[in-house]
């Protein structure tokens, strides 16, 4: 690994405890229990009074919103997937299937998170990202073994990490106030700048 940096980085300078796991930077980070799950409050109501049997044959609950939950736990609507509209008939379909060896499947399901390096307060939070494997061949390490001698130890992989940019994307709420705030102070045009 390395750091992709101008200035030097201390990893021993940073808050302990330094962990350094795959992550997906997409999803916000939740508490340590993680995301409650949807809780039931009662079964769905048809027009007629009478509780929604679902696909499998069971009632259909509802959350404290009125949004069905389905039997995993995850809410969400209990409409069959086309709808229930009228069924389409039969067509063929055609589809081009190439193989992809078992090793770069393997790689890929592997690579899907990134690396991520972060201290204890979260002010360092490094995202690293594997560069091509063919420069993973070129790589090697010597190791200091016993009798004053060295192991050539090969770098199966090679990773660049790069900090994660620290910049506030602001919400709805938060992107109107700054629009009617330009626009407030320059009237006379009506062409918002780049960065807005």
């Amino acid at each position: 690994m390395k750091f992709d940096s101008r200035k030097p980085v201390d990893i021993l300078r940073w808050a302990a405890p330094v962990k350094l796991n795959r992550k997906d930077l997409r999803r916000p980070d939740t508490s340590v229990n993680g995301p409650e799950a949807p809780k039931a409050v009662g079964p769905m109501l048809g027009p007629d009074g009478k509780p929604v049997i679902g696909m499998d044959g069971r009632i259909v609950m509802v959350d404290a919103e009125g949004k069905p939950i389905h039997g995993d736990g995850a809410p969400g609507n209990s409409k069959s997937k086309n709808g229930g509209g009228p069924k389409k008939r039969f067509q063929k379909k055609t589809k081009q299937v190439f193989k992809v060896p078992e090793t770069t499947r393997q790689l890929r399901k592997e690579e899907r998170y990134p690396w991520v390096m972060e201290d204890a307060t979260g002010t360092e939070m490094w995202v690293g990202k594997m560069e091509e494997v063919a420069k993973a061949e070129t790589q090697a390490f010597f190791m200091p073994a016993s009798n004053n001698t060295f192991k050539f130890v090969p770098a199966h992989r090679w990773y660049k990490f790069q900090k994660k940019p620290n910049y506030h994307i602001p919400n709805l709420e938060e992107a109107e106030a700054l629009v009617c705030r330009y626009t407030f102070m320059h009237r006379s045009s009506l062409q918002f700048p780049r960065w807005l």
